[in-house]
């Protein structure tokens, strides 16, 4: 929810430095397209499919079999302990923040090429991130994995049967319904949520 709202005044901030109104586009790296089961599908959003899934599985192998994956997960899930285990916290919070920049970053140059870059492009992305790690439950990869798929699948039902304007209401019904029922997430545990919390 902090995420959420940063987000928003960052982006209220660009409203009001002028770039309301503005719109920008980027060439895709890879121009075309193929068709897969009857559907038109760009070569870009398959290469970001592609490297998604790569990234996905090197940061999953980087959290459990590195020093300072197994200290980031450490740090995360109890930090008092990890702090007496000699862990350098403010080290790897650094650390953590420059991955998760660097993750933002390739997403941005891989998805930004597939539409119009304006000052709400990220607000959208934004809920969907947020709407992926409640439902997935955090602290769950496969959690996060399965939650993206269903979460894309249900847009994708609505744009074809309710109109693409609709598309946003699934995330945001899908936070919602998740806090509502099972506050931890589908993979999520509630003993750990309880703990973080």
């Amino acid at each position: 929810i902090a995420s959420y709202a940063i987000g928003l005044a960052i982006l209220e901030g660009f409203r009001w430095g002028g770039f309301k109104g503005l719109t920008y586009t980027l060439p895709a790296f890879i121009e075309g397209s193929t068709e897969i089961a009857g559907v038109s599908v760009d070569y870009q959003r398959l290469l970001a499919v592609v490297i998604g899934a790569a990234v996905v599985g090197l940061l999953w192998i980087f959290t459990h079999y590195t020093r300072i994956g197994l200290a980031m997960r450490g740090m995360a899930q109890d930090e008092r302990a990890a702090l007496m285990l000699g862990i350098d916290s403010d080290l790897i919070a650094v650390m953590a923040m420059g991955f998760g920049s660097m993750l933002a970053a390739l997403a941005a140059v891989l998805l930004l090429p597939l539409g119009n870059i304006v000052v709400e492009a990220g607000y959208n992305i934004l809920i969907l991130a947020i709407a992926v790690c409640i439902v997935g439950g955090l602290g769950s990869w496969m959690g996060a994995v399965l939650a993206a798929f269903l979460i894309g699948f249900a847009q994708i039902l609505t744009v074809v049967y309710l109109g693409a304007h609709y598309q946003m209401v699934v995330a945001l019904l899908a936070i919602i319904l998740t806090l509502i029922l099972k506050p931890s997430g589908l993979f999520g545990q509630q003993k750990e949520l309880e703990e973080r919390v």
